[in-house]
């Protein structure tokens, strides 16, 4: 799945905009929006009865971290990477840059 053109695949069309004009999306997500259309591979059940706190965190922090690595910043092999953070998102980043 490449949604990092900041519009929906089906049509290329933002669905978002204020003032007339389009808002664009970052890597197939709508942060800041109450409400947003997500692709079917970016979505996943939990089950009701798991903890938020520990859902939120795998979730959220791991694919995140892990994906924004893998398919954003690509680092090469043996290159210099600072981690400005060590919550979920930078824990995440460093494990995936520690195991490659």
């Amino acid at each position: 799945i490449s949604t990092n053109k900041g519009v929906m695949i089906s049509d290329g069309k933002t669905i978002f905009s204020i003032g007339g004009k389009p808002i664009y999306h970052f890597l197939g997500t709508s942060t800041f929006s109450e409400y947003t259309v997500a692709h079917v591979g970016y979505v996943a059940k939990i089950n009701p009865e798991a903890p938020l706190s520990k859902t939120c965190i795998l979730s959220y922090g791991v694919s995140i971290g892990m994906g924004a690595t893998l398919n954003v910043a690509k680092p090469k092999k043996d290159s210099t990477v600072a981690v400005f953070d060590l919550g979920g998102v930078g824990l995440a980043v460093s494990m995936t840059l520690i195991n490659g």
